[in-house]
């Protein structure tokens, strides 16, 4: 979202973001009006009850600004509905959101009804994957017409530095091989089977760059499966580029996936990358061409790419090669913006 704020052509639009007033937007609502966006705070819209006694404020809001383009960011989709609610109550004459993820949880049958109905007011939905989109068609029953792909992007000239000195050192992977994984810590992303892998891979050091309720659980299956002297729980990190830059190998064995921001990072990096063969992920990694691709939750085959990997210096050096290529085709920021502008004008009938 931040990148679609910074990356649209001022001169065709002005966005203004809607921020829900709650805890943990501060970061957000700064990094936006860094980038010269006005931010206004709305009332939280839960799912529910509470969140649909407030829907006919916003859409008194959303008259009273009269905006061209309504435009949701959704973390499944189920979120955002009050706001799109919102928004065709408020009759914006383009509303649109973005689904990033589809979780394992399906909603029960009341919400699918209202999520279907809701579907045929909102004019289009953009999924960050062909697999989601395909997902919202066939078991949400969305309409297909308005369903469109455009893939997440990353800022490219951010990565593919050089390490800083000491990094590795302070990384303790100085003289052994570095295996980087950039991901909350959450049950989504996999890292108990990361975790097994490492037993088969004794000789290198595995960095977990993240944050999440799922740390201290984490914590507990390293030291019980021995390998919590190899594992480095970093925390929350601002240097992301820069801990590519210092790794051998990156690893992200999610269970599901949009368009992950994380292995576009790593690609745009040049580093090799060994990430589960999941919807979304498939769409950015050919196997073997520019990342090596492996069944989710399958620890033995991808202790055997780490280890094919680790041992092939030539072979990290092309799929990296390979992947900054890929990225720099299909997934920089301009291209995402210049998609979602050109959504915005169709649905607005100026293309």
């Amino acid at each position: 979202m931040l990148m679609l704020l910074e990356s649209l052509d001022r001169d065709a639009w002005r966005p203004t973001l809607l921020l829900e007033d709650a805890v943990g937007v501060e970061p957000i609502r700064a990094r936006a009006e860094a980038l010269d966006v006005p931010v206004r705070m709305v009332a939280p819209l839960p799912l529910g009850f509470a969140g649909a006694r407030r829907v006919p404020a916003l859409a008194r809001l959303l008259r009273r600004d009269r905006p061209d383009v309504f435009h949701a960011h959704m973390s499944s989709p189920m979120a955002s509905k009050w706001g799109l609610a919102a928004a065709v109550v408020a009759g914006v004459p383009a509303v649109l959101g973005t689904v990033q993820v589809i979780s394992q949880y399906f909603p029960d049958r009341s919400a699918r009804w209202q999520l279907r109905l809701l579907a045929r007011r909102v004019g289009r939905y953009l999924a960050v994957s062909r697999a989601i989109a395909a997902e919202l068609a066939t078991r949400y029953r969305w309409p297909a017409a308005k369903i469109a792909v455009v893939h997440n992007a990353v800022e490219v000239e951010r990565f593919g530095g050089e390490a800083p000195p000491g990094l590795r050192e302070e990384l303790g992977a100085a003289g052994r091989p570095l295996v980087l994984t950039a991901a909350r810590l959450s049950d989504q992303k996999g890292h108990p089977t990361l975790f097994e892998a490492a037993r088969q891979v004794p000789e290198a050091i595995f960095a977990l760059a993240g944050e999440g309720p799922e740390r201290g659980r984490l914590e507990e299956l390293a030291d019980r499966l021995g390998v919590a002297d190899r594992v480095r729980f970093l925390g929350r990190r601002d240097d992301v580029p820069q801990l590519l830059a210092a790794a051998d190998v990156f690893a992200l064995p999610s269970l599901y996936e949009g368009t992950s921001l994380a292995v576009l990072e790593a690609m745009a990096a040049r580093r090799a990358v060994v990430s589960s063969a999941i919807g979304g992920t498939e769409e950015q990694i050919e196997d073997g061409r520019n990342g090596l691709l492996v069944p989710p939750g399958d620890a033995d085959a991808l202790a055997a790419a780490l280890r094919r990997l680790l041992g092939d210096p030539d072979l990290r050096e092309r799929l990296g090669s390979k992947a900054r290529e890929r990225v720099e085709r299909d997934f920089t920021r301009a291209g995402m913006a210049s998609r979602v502008s050109a959504v915005y004008g169709e649905l607005l009938g100026d293309g």
